[in-house]
């Protein structure tokens, strides 16, 4: 677009893709630390913070993880150098723990690309709860405790491939005072 405004915040989210395949290199502490305070500093509901960030490295517990995804995301979770399970607490904010588990979610994929690395959301979250549905076997496999809500699967590594997307154009979503 002609005119577009930039500065890095905007570039990053303009410039942000999933990645779904990682090179199996390690990532810097001081990189995984940057994306964990990025998560932290979300907003959230009167400033509940009921997230927790669970960091799964190792190899057996990413593949039991990726067999509860769906088949795209498997490689990516096996392959990616750290998988952060985005948690919150539901008893810490019965109403509004979704919104705040997705705002860290998108401030974590949105540090990583701006720090050269790649990250995919993965959503795993039930509506329902279900006793088998992903979300609930994904909690099983991490030992999570029952208040805890998985929000979603955060692969990051650096990226092996990177594809590009487009987006709908603004007059496609933007409306004035009332839906036409």
């Amino acid at each position: 677009m002609m005119g577009q405004l930039t500065n890095p915040v905007l570039e990053a989210i303009r410039k942000r893709r999933s990645v779904i395949r990682f090179e199996t290199v390690p990532i810097e502490e001081e990189k995984i630390q940057a994306v964990l305070d990025a998560g932290r500093w979300a907003p959230s509901w009167l400033n509940k913070q009921p997230w927790r960030f669970l960091l799964v490295r190792d190899p057996e517990i990413k593949t039991n993880l990726s067999q509860y995804v769906p088949t795209i995301f498997n490689l990516g979770v096996k392959e990616a150098p750290l998988c952060i399970a985005v948690c919150v607490d539901s008893s810490e904010d019965p109403f509004h723990y979704v919104e705040d588990g997705a705002a860290a979610t998108q401030n974590m994929a949105l540090a990583a690309h701006s720090l050269g690395l790649g990250s995919c959301w993965i959503g795993v979250y039930d509506l329902k709860g279900e006793r088998d549905s992903a979300e609930t076997k994904i909690k099983e496999i991490l030992r999570m405790p029952k208040t805890f809500r998985v929000i979603a699967l955060l692969p990051i590594g650096v990226p092996r491939l990177v594809r590009e997307s487009g987006r709908k154009g603004l007059p496609d979503l933007v409306y004035q005072d009332r839906f036409r």
